[in-house]
């Protein structure tokens, strides 16, 4: 099979699975919304491998829509939920977990089962996680991923510090978060955004310290 017939097979898999089970979807993400927090499945296939990998991450709603003020895309918040789980300028969140199962074959009774399984699996996390529904919830998580990634990847790229930064800002901590923006330039991180020529943490300075956007 060709991994552009099989990313069609999964896509029409999850779509009729996630309707299902309460999720709705786009292309290969299935997503939800419960509390504050949009939880996030990625499912895609490897034709060769015969596996799919599958992904459960989760953020805060508020936190693309502060990221969208500060790059200056607050028309994003018009768009449809299911930008925040796919869109290039939306923030990742923390993934709950990741990996990959394998499929006996390649048909429409082996997907489904197989994408039913990874659904089920991911309503089974989010509801076992009902205390994390809030924007502290997520950051606690947050930092105790950050210090485990650290310690077993010391040299990692990934780094919490643009997370932390959105946090403060809607919490009206602008000091704080002007003190990350300043660190962060300093130590030639970019926040993975570029626009015109600034990066995210350059654009952090460049804003107003009022109001934060509504999260949608």
């Amino acid at each position: 099979m060709k991994q552009s017939e099989l990313n069609k097979m999964v896509s029409a898999c999850l779509k009729r699975e996630g309707k299902t089970l309460g999720w709705k979807t786009k292309a290969h993400n299935a997503f939800r919304v419960e509390g504050e927090m949009f939880f996030s499945l990625l499912i895609s296939g490897d034709a060769k491998e015969k596996t799919l990998y599958r992904r459960l991450s989760c953020k805060p709603m508020a936190f693309d829509a502060e990221l969208w003020k500060i790059l200056g895309m607050t028309s994003n918040l018009q768009e449809p939920l299911g930008f925040r789980a796919d869109g290039a300028y939306t923030l990742v969140g923390i993934a709950l977990y990741e990996g990959s199962i394998g499929v006996a074959e390649w048909n429409d009774e082996g997907l489904l089962n197989s994408t039913s399984q990874c659904l089920l699996e991911a309503t089974a996390s989010v509801e076992s996680n009902q205390q994390l529904r809030t924007v502290d919830a997520f950051m606690k998580m947050g930092e105790a991923f950050n210090v485990d990634i650290l310690k077993r990847v010391p040299n990692t790229a990934w780094n919490f510090w643009q997370e932390r930064l959105i946090c403060h800002r809607l919490k009206g901590e602008m000091e704080q978060a002007t003190s990350i923006a300043e660190a962060r330039i300093s130590a030639g991180d970019s926040g993975r955004f570029v626009i015109g020529g600034q990066t995210f943490y350059q654009l952090v300075q460049r804003l107003p310290q009022g109001h934060n956007v509504s999260s949608g």
